[in-house]
């Protein structure tokens, strides 16, 4: 199985008169463009399983290597912009402090306390892999 990383604007094509072309990118969604001869089935897999059909072999062996491998760009990466907005929401959740929504601001910090990264991340952070 070919396994293709791309970006918008960019295509591949199969077969030589099959395009597929990445669109647009959406958070974890992606759209897809397919220019394809009439006589090329196309089917989504959703509606492949709906009809009793079970996912492509290939397909399970892919999810099972993704699974063991290791990806060092799901590493966070703190910066300035980021600084600034856990400054920004801790303003908030003093001004809800002195404005009697304890529990409010309680809620913020907790949150806060969980997306900033801790000392030992910071390190991770200026790594290079």
């Amino acid at each position: 199985m070919l396994c293709i990383t791309m970006r918008r604007g960019e295509y591949f094509t199969v077969d030589g008169d099959t395009v597929i072309l990445v669109d647009q990118l959406s958070g974890e969604r992606a759209h897809l463009t397919i220019h394809a001869p009439r006589d090329v089935a196309i089917v989504r897999g959703a509606v492949l399983e709906r009809s009793g059909n079970p996912p492509p072999a290939c397909l399970a062996e892919l999810s099972a290597r993704k699974r063991a491998k290791y990806r060092p760009e799901a590493v966070f990466r703190w910066n300035s912009e980021r600084e600034k907005a856990v400054r920004r929401m801790e303003q908030v959740a003093e001004r809800l402090e002195k404005s009697g929504s304890m529990e409010e601001a309680e809620i913020l910090r907790a949150q806060l306390a969980q997306i900033v990264p801790a000392v030992w991340e910071d390190d991770l952070s200026i790594q290079s892999f």
